[in-house]
């Protein structure tokens, strides 16, 4: 009798873990939900490229672009769950509408099957990044800077980034493509091409 007892007690407790940890693994997926019109318009403005030489991979590269709307969106959800207070996001909200004013910004994850050849941030760069004036010059960006995933505030919005790819802002000047309905971008190299195109409508 005590050992039916012993047993109906250790069953009861292993059933309230099972369900108290799930419980808790729901509420955990719940808080980092991001709303499904941000995952939408992140999808639609994410491009991939893959290249191959023979069977090899050579890179693969995602490539976001990171509009206005998507960024006061990623702003507006932080703020109703209490990631930040409304003082940090009118700050954000301000800086963001200049940001818009002064550039085009690209978040991209690249990956090489040399790591050498994954230096996109540095000078003397294999790499020659570029993207298309609305006359059809192609112009240099205005940073290039490499990012680390678990330091990004923002990297819940990017499902495509991961830690076996290298993170890069990159950055042009919103002047040289005042008056673009969509955007080229290019990367350029001797182990290999991409380009990536975006239809942003109306005038920027």
């Amino acid at each position: 009798m005590k050992m039916k007892m012993h047993m109906r007690f250790v069953a009861l407790a292993l059933l309230f873990i099972a369900i108290t940890g799930c419980a808790g693994k729901r509420t955990t997926v719940d808080f980092t939900l991001v709303p499904e019109r941000i995952q939408d318009d992140v999808k639609r403005n994410v491009r991939t490229e893959k290249v191959y030489r023979d069977l090899d991979t050579i890179f693969i590269a995602d490539v976001f672009y990171y509009d206005q709307r998507i960024r006061q969106d990623y702003i507006q959800t932080s703020l109703q769950k209490g990631w930040i207070d409304s003082v940090q996001a009118d700050k954000m909200m301000a800086e963001s509408k200049e940001n818009e004013q002064k550039e085009v910004e690209f978040v991209a994850g690249i990956y090489t099957s040399d790591k050498r050849w994954n230096d996109f941030e540095k000078e003397n760069s294999m790499w020659k990044v570029s993207l298309e004036t609305p006359d059809g010059r192609w112009i240099a960006p205005s940073s290039i800077e490499k990012l680390k995933l678990e330091k990004m505030r923002d990297a819940y919005l990017f499902p495509f980034l991961t830690e076996w790819k290298f993170i890069y802002r990159i950055t042009f000047p919103k002047k040289e493509v005042t008056g673009a309905t969509s955007y080229s971008l290019r990367f350029n190299s001797i182990v290999g091409d991409a380009a990536f195109n975006w239809n942003i409508g109306g005038t920027q």
